[in-house]
């Protein structure tokens, strides 16, 4: 039985609800699901066979569209011959409540996956399930960059200078990369500063390192901003 931690007698209050209060309360499977695939990660949940639960947007792009996962007859598996002991590995420190942090795939296309223990369901008391949880994805974070533009009124071409910094350019290399003067690069960061109301390119890289993320449920949603040569 789960139990909570007792605060101090002056911050004492209800506790917080667990996971299955909380969907319990929104009452709606589908809509909790929905929730889920905003989230910035790919997620599967399997037990300790590997055979899938559940999956999120990005978590079952991941089984379709890369190499460092497949499913096979409902069963998740991973993509190179190499990599699925340490897969199994995963999975039964799972099963013994033990996180672990592994790596899939090759070169480009490796991605860094967590292994989370979870309570078994109702119908599987004595399997254990793995959550598992994929770093993020570079599409999702251009995503947010998009949507943080379009915000803010950015321009196509303030817009691709900002992608510029946000990708560890220094102005003079975004001037160089793209055949401009660096006054022309400045000019653009003024106007970016102003709009976003930051003090400095380090403020205005800050925050956006830390903006919620935007995921390609809502891409629709943020519209996008067309790219552009800074000139």
């Amino acid at each position: 039985m789960t139990q909570w931690i007792e605060w101090g007698e002056a911050a004492r209050g209800p506790a917080p609800p667990r996971w299955g209060d909380a969907a319990a309360a929104i009452g709606d499977a589908s809509l909790l699901m929905r929730v889920l695939d905003e989230i910035d990660y790919g997620l599967l949940l399997v037990n300790g066979s590997g055979m899938l639960r559940y999956g999120n947007q990005l978590g079952m792009s991941a089984l379709h569209g890369a190499a460092s996962l497949r499913l096979v007859q409902g069963c998740v598996q991973a993509g190179h011959a190499t990599d699925q002991a340490a897969f199994r590995a995963a999975l039964a420190d799972a099963q013994r409540g033990r996180r672990k942090l592994f790596s899939l795939g090759r070169d480009g296309g490796a991605v860094s996956v967590a292994a989370v223990p979870m309570l078994a369901g109702a119908d599987e008391p004595d399997d254990a399930l793995a959550l598992l949880v994929f770093g993020k994805r570079r599409r999702a974070e251009t995503l947010t960059l998009d949507f943080y533009a379009r915000s803010h009124g950015l321009t196509a071409t303030e817009m691709t200078v900002l992608k510029d910094l946000g990708a560890g350019m220094k102005p003079k290399e975004v001037a160089r990369a793209h055949g401009v003067a660096i006054s022309t690069v400045r000019s653009h960061i003024t106007s970016i500063r102003t709009k976003t109301q930051t003090g400095s390119i380090r403020e205005l890289l800050g925050r956006v390192a830390t903006l919620p993320p935007i995921t390609p449920a809502m891409k629709a949603l943020a519209g996008g901003v067309e790219c552009s040569a800074v000139h």
